[in-house]
């Protein structure tokens, strides 16, 4: 699968959650694959002073890790995201 279909299948996936609500912090979480497991992607967001909310959007399968993040830093810069990327 290509960088630019996984780009566009996360935006899909983050538009109905992203509301962009003032005093409102919205990143994007990676974590990478153990073994043979798939590519997590996770949406999450926090009112300033509250828990934050994380909901899982997509899996890819482990040998797509680096068009993943490839498509999530492309994401980081156009949309201003905040990206963590766990191992």
């Amino acid at each position: 699968m290509n960088t630019e279909k996984i780009k566009q299948e996360i935006l899909r996936a983050i538009e109905p959650l992203w509301e962009k609500e003032p005093n409102t912090l919205y990143g994007l979480r990676v974590v990478l694959p153990q073994f043979d497991n798939p590519v997590g992607l996770f949406f999450e967001w926090n009112k300033i002073g509250r828990a934050t909310i994380s909901r899982a959007i997509l899996t890819y399968p482990s040998d797509e890790v680096e068009a993943v993040l490839t498509a999530v830093h492309l994401l980081e810069h156009e949309k201003g995201l905040t990206v963590s990327i766990y191992k």
